[in-house]
């Protein structure tokens, strides 16, 4: 099994069994210009081929502004590279903000919250494969 790599200051991002997973880096603050890094780096990691994506937020605090959040949920390239979106998160902090970027961004893949990891590929090879 081969893993394709991508990594910034601000988040890890790995192709593995055809679910593209981004790790964001602890106390990271994502703005719009490192949205936009972390969405150049997702979509070549795809190679134009859309997938699953696991935004993988477990034992960090991560804070996103409303430009980055409007950007992850608006921008027509990051939005072809993805079938679903799971978000893992475990701390309250970070579920709120993913809450509220569900409902107030709305993005047009189907975005679920987990709680854990395996929960979420499950949901994405059964659902998105």
């Amino acid at each position: 099994m081969e893993i394709e790599r991508r990594t910034s200051d601000y988040a890890e991002i790995e192709l593995k069994d055809n679910i593209v997973y981004v790790s964001y880096k602890d106390l990271s603050i994502i703005t719009l210009d490192e949205a936009k890094i972390v969405a150049k780096d997702t979509i070549e990691i795809c190679k134009g081929v859309p997938r699953g994506i696991i935004i993988n937020g477990t034992g960090i605090s991560l804070q996103m502004n409303s430009d980055a959040r409007n950007y992850f949920a608006t921008n027509q390239d990051y939005i072809n590279t993805g079938k679903a979106i799971a978000i893992v998160i475990t701390n309250t902090a970070s579920m709120l903000l993913a809450k509220f970027y569900i409902k107030y961004h709305k993005p047009v893949r189907p975005t679920k919250i987990f709680s854990k990891l395996t929960d979420a590929e499950e949901w994405l090879k059964t659902n998105y494969a």
